[in-house]
């Protein structure tokens, strides 16, 4: 079976060291700093269409993303928060992504991430999803003790 390539579409607020790090780990970025015609775009809501119509999982800082009226979970491309200027938490994405992967996919397939929310913190990560039977809005919280 081949590896899967995470497909991510990291926003303006991405600092380049994270991103250099992701592509390090084998993760396919695609980030608005460096795409002259999607730096342009300021609206937050065009970049979460985008990332979903390229089939992108959106990284960012902005917590406005976290919210669901706005950024509904239904239509959610799949959201990573990272916290704002912590670079060094930011490189246990690849682990963690990883991790979600291994451990919580109970499919033989990729664990595709769209309907899905990620928020990273100093003290862990919480992971904020529409369940597909009940189709009700459900929240875990980890700490990184219990994920690593």
């Amino acid at each position: 079976m081949k590896p899967y390539k995470w497909r991510l579409y990291a926003d303006n607020n991405i600092e380049k060291e994270i991103v250099d790090h992701l592509r390090e780990s084998e993760m396919d970025v695609l980030w608005v700093a460096k795409d002259s015609k999607l730096k342009s775009q300021g609206d937050d809501l065009f970049h979460y269409r985008k990332a979903r119509e390229l089939g992108r999982y959106l990284l960012t800082h902005d917590e406005d993303f976290w919210h669901d009226i706005r950024f509904p979970l239904q239509r959610c491309p799949g959201v990573i928060i990272l916290p704002t200027g912590d670079v060094e938490l930011a490189k246990y994405l690849p682990q963690l992504l990883r991790k979600l992967l291994r451990d919580y996919n109970p499919l033989s397939e990729p664990l595709y991430l769209d309907g899905v929310k990620v928020k990273l913190t100093d003290e862990g990560v919480t992971i904020k999803m529409v369940n597909r039977d009940t189709q009700k809005k459900t929240a875990e919280t980890w700490l990184w003790s219990e994920l690593f």
